[in-house]
């Protein structure tokens, strides 16, 4: 009876660390390298009198490298986007719509949140700041010879959002999210951005810049 006794506590303790040990290497770190690619959704980043310049919808990709542990994760994530720009009402003596095209590169750094579900999907909430680099490219007849190309901008920038992780493999996720991102023009509204050859002078249209992501990519785990 000893013995039984005996080997039913080493069995209990055994079972114990075993636990404990699944519970520490579920809570380790893992690094994982995230490509990704999606949809653009774009709105007005300026304006004149009469009219705006709208941003159309376009492709974005990018990167991101995160390191989570247990239900929280940290990462670092950069992210191209370019849309062409139209005037929405051709105003007297301009040629046509299209004026050019602006590229957007943001910079973020994001937190995430996770909800175990106990199986291979996660979803989670993110939440990051940074900032975007705006680099327009205004077409040579939207350009006066008083007044040069429009300067990029670097804008600071917070963005928020929803996805899940769907675990493929050990090492292999697919990971699917929606982002609102929303840049601060960093200008006083009514200053003067560019003027065209026709007297029209162009500025910032709100004080905020906001677009969207929906995008989908293939992650990694480095560890």
């Amino acid at each position: 009876m000893s013995h039984l006794k005996s080997t039913l506590v080493a069995l209990a303790v055994a079972a114990g660390l075993a636990a404990n040990a699944a519970m520490a290497a579920a809570q380790e770190a893992k690094i994982e390298l995230t490509p990704f690619a999606g949809y653009y959704f774009a709105s007005d980043l300026y304006g004149t009198g009469g009219t705006r310049v709208s941003l159309e919808n376009d492709f974005t990709w990018g990167i991101r490298l995160t390191r989570t542990r247990g239900n929280g994760g940290f990462e670092l994530g950069y992210t191209k986007a370019g849309s062409d720009a139209k005037l929405v009402t051709i105003l007297p003596g301009q040629p046509r719509a299209d004026i050019g095209h602006v590229d957007f590169m943001s910079f973020d750094i994001d937190f995430l949140g996770f909800t175990s579900t106990g199986n291979r999907v996660s979803p989670f909430g993110v939440i990051g700041i940074g900032w975007s680099t705006a680099h327009p490219e205004i077409n040579a007849e939207f350009v006066s010879n008083a007044t040069p190309q429009p300067e990029s901008a670097t804008l600071f920038n917070f963005n928020f959002g929803i996805g899940t992780m769907i675990a493929m493999s050990p090492k292999v996720s697919l990971r699917l999210e929606g982002r609102w991102r929303v840049a601060d023009t960093n200008l006083v509204t009514a200053s003067g951005i560019w003027c065209d050859p026709y007297g029209y002078c162009y500025q910032y249209a709100s004080d905020w810049y906001n677009s969207g992501e929906l995008t989908g990519g293939l992650s990694f785990a480095l560890r």
